[in-house]
């Protein structure tokens, strides 16, 4: 099982090569701009992926769904290609020690020290120069995207301003919510689902013991009381307006489908504007970030010469 340091450290780097990770014929997968991607490299990157979806292993190599996975994350590797190829055109670096501190502050998150956090890193089968690496990338791909994206996204006060008075429910500090949440598979025919339980054909423990992936299965997806800070804001949304024991319509959690049950909600006292003011900036910058990565990563992709050998 993987220590918590390296789960923290997968979703900042993705993946770094294992020291005994099985050979694989070191096909060529993608080359950009000249710099070649293997089979290799992107078989290791795609690991989660496949972990999630439940195709990893030998037996899965030709099926449509690890083919689409593939496909998939070798995309997002050219891109990174692109970012990290534009950043050294630009003269963008990171020196040792600003990424030896990436790795402390991470190290730190989970009560370690650099020193322990790299005896964990080799315990778990990776190199620590492996991991720099990545580190690296995400540090100069962080840089890159704030001087060719983040510069181009302003938001006014008067924004801000307006959001909170429209919002004013999300800064309850210390409201609560009580619910119960129902995650689909991929598989699910979610709006027949949704339909049954409307028609009270299923109660929603059913459902969730049924259908569910997500935690708490056996307890009918109950989460107990939760703050209201500790909800996303999808979920927040939904339930803004419920009543106690409703069911929400379906929303998106990630890449999953979801229902949420309101059981109880507690208003709670108002944050005031200024405390939460930078929360609201980047929640209002996000989706124009979004669309500015798009933009910005479909000129490189133009203007690249990228071969897709997969």
């Amino acid at each position: 099982m993987p220590s918590r340091f390296l789960v923290a450290l997968a979703a900042i780097v993705m993946l770094a090569t294992p020291v005994h990770a099985e050979q694989l014929v070191n096909k060529i997968a993608a080359v950009v701009n000249g710099e070649i991607v293997t089979l290799y490299d992107l078989k290791q990157l795609a690991i989660p992926e496949l972990k999630k979806a439940g195709v990893l292993g030998s037996k899965y190599a030709d099926s449509p769904k690890v083919k689409s996975i593939l496909s998939s994350v070798l995309e997002n590797i050219v891109t990174e290609k692109l970012f990290l190829q534009d950043a050294e055109r630009r003269g963008i670096t990171v020196d040792e020690a600003e990424i030896e501190n990436e790795l402390r502050k991470l190290a730190q998150q989970r009560g370690l020290t650099l020193a322990k956090a790299k005896e964990q890193i080799i315990k778990d089968g990776l190199t620590v120069d492996s991991v720099k690496e990545r580190v690296r990338a995400s540090i100069i791909r962080q840089r890159l995207l704030g001087l060719m994206v983040g510069r181009k996204v302003v938001i006014t006060k008067e924004e801000v301003e307006r959001f909170y008075e429209k919002n004013k429910a999300e800064f309850a500090a210390d409201g609560k919510i009580e619910l119960s949440l129902l995650i689909f598979g991929d598989d699910s025919n979610v709006s027949d689902v949704r339909s049954e339980l409307a028609a009270g054909k299923i109660s929603f423990e059913e459902a969730v013991q049924k259908y569910s992936v997500g935690p708490g299965k056996e307890q009918g997806g109950y989460l107990g009381e939760l703050g209201v800070k500790d909800i996303s804001p999808q979920m927040m949304a939904a339930v803004d307006t419920m009543e106690d024991g409703a069911v929400s319509n379906v929303l998106s959690l990630g890449s999953n489908k979801a229902l949420i049950k309101l059981h109880s909600k507690t208003k709670g006292s108002l944050r005031p504007l200024d405390e939460v003011a930078q929360e609201i900036e980047a929640k209002l910058r996000a989706p124009r970030l979004e669309a500015s990565f798009k933009e910005y990563a479909e000129k490189l992709r133009n203007n690249a010469v990228v071969d897709v050998r997969l």
